[in-house]
C-alpha cells in the first residue's frame, strides 16, 4: 500500500480565495474551479452529488474547516480543490462557527479505501491550529501549496 502524498492531489489551478456570502455560492465556485481542468465530466451530476451529501449532514467539521466530498463513477482520479475564505462562511458546522478553509475531495466511487486515506492525511494536516491559521493568512496559491509540502 503506497503512502498518500497530498500534493499529488492538489494543483495550483484548484486553489482559490473566496469572499462569497453563502455556502451555496462557495459550492458553485468549488465546482467551477474543479471542472476547469477536465477532471469533472458532468458538472450537473457533480453538483447534485455534492448538494445531496450536504443535505445528509453538513461537511463542516468545526475549527473553521469544511470538507465537502463526492465520489462518482465519472471521475477518473482523486483531486482536492481548496478554498480559503477570508471572512468565513456559514457551513452549518458542528461547532456553529464559520468555515474559512474548505477542502473539496472528489474521486471515483469505487475507491473508498483511497478516499479514506486521503481524508485521514488531510485531517492530520489541518488538525494543527497553527497550520490552519497559516492557511487562512495565505495571500497566494503558492503559499497554500507550500504548506502541504511533505504531507
Amino acid at each position: 500500500m503506497s503512502t498518500i502524498t497530498l500534493q499529488n492531489y492538489i494543483s495550483l489551478n484548484r486553489i482559490f480565495f473566496s469572499d462569497k456570502k453563502t455556502k451555496e455560492e462557495v459550492i458553485d465556485e468549488l465546482i467551477e474551479v474543479s471542472s476547469q481542468d477536465g477532471k469533472v465530466k458532468d458538472i450537473k451530476s457533480f453538483k447534485e452529488a455534492l448538494l445531496k451529501r450536504e443535505e445528509i449532514m453538513s461537511t463542516g467539521i468545526g475549527y473553521g474547516v469544511a470538507i465537502p466530498h463526492v465520489k462518482l463513477a465519472q471521475i477518473d482520479e482523486f483531486f482536492i480543490t481548496i478554498c480559503i475564505h477570508k471572512n468565513g462562511v456559514d457551513w452549518g458546522s458542528l461547532d456553529n462557527k464559520p468555515a474559512y478553509l474548505i477542502f473539496l475531495i472528489a474521486g471515483p466511487d469505487n475507491q473508498q479505501e483511497k478516499y479514506l486515506r486521503i481524508l485521514a492525511k488531510l485531517t492530520l494536516v489541518i488538525k494543527n491550529p497553527e497550520r490552519r491559521k497559516k492557511l487562512i493568512e495565505c495571500k497566494t496559491k503558492y503559499e497554500v501549496f507550500e504548506i502541504f509540502e511533505g504531507f
